[in-house]
């Protein structure tokens, strides 16, 4: 589903952020990305969502090789694969509707199609009756559920997390873990970057390393 092959990524400041990275992450898998700061985790994360793009090697997602992507094929990759950050980058101008509707806005989805994805994910997150609220409202944990359903409205095939759980209590982390494994569970292709090696352990998924931008391990399912 996710192949990295030998794949290189240096800054323009000169900053080696991956070298010869060899990855693979299955139809339906669940794993973990864990390194210290700046070990190369959230530069991978762009990668797949082309929001940078490679000095070398080959990344591909799905069906697609992403260097060989036309520009008119980026916004059908990018609707394939949801992102939860963690700084919410919710609009608090707007109600939580409005924030999870905006991918579909974009897209151009039709109204009532919008209305019916949108609530569907905030029932997925626990949050259906708060979709007339502004996000103000709501607690860091519940911000963090818009997030997540915003980054699942479009039904992506792959749904990429970077620290999503880096400003939560251990409970909260505990249940955004936890509803990331019911969506995997549900067949999609989940992918999470954190430091929380203590929570990642408890998972009981597989651990992928990275050191100063290398693989040092592709991991094992940790039980």
């Amino acid at each position: 589903m996710i192949i990295f092959e030998n794949v290189y990524k240096r800054f323009p400041n000169g900053h080696v952020a991956l070298e010869n990275i060899n990855l693979h992450l299955a139809r339906g898998e669940m794993a973990f990305l864990t390194g210290h700061s700046g070990a190369g985790k959230s530069t991978l994360l762009k990668l797949i969502m082309l929001m940078e793009r490679p000095n070398g090697g080959q990344v591909k997602v799905g069906g697609y090789r992403l260097s060989q992507l036309h520009r008119k094929q980026v916004p059908a990759l990018r609707r394939s694969v949801g992102a939860v950050f963690q700084d919410h980058q919710l609009l608090f101008d707007r109600s939580v509707y409005d924030n999870v509707a905006i991918p579909l806005l974009v897209a151009g989805f039709d109204y009532n199609d919008i209305g019916r994805r949108v609530r569907a994910a905030l029932d997925m997150v626990g949050l259906l009756n708060y979709e007339k609220l502004n996000p103000e409202c709501l607690s860091s944990g519940e911000q963090q559920r818009v997030g997540i359903a915003r980054a699942l409205v479009g039904r992506p095939a792959v749904l990429l997390a970077d620290e999503p759980t880096g400003n939560l209590d251990p409970e909260l982390s505990a249940d955004i873990m936890q509803r990331f494994e019911h969506f995997n569970q549900a067949g999609m292709t989940v992918l999470i970057a954190s430091h929380n090696l203590g929570l990642v352990q408890r998972m009981g998924h597989r651990v992928i390393t990275l050191e100063k931008g290398r693989l040092i391990s592709a991991g094992e399912c940790v039980q």
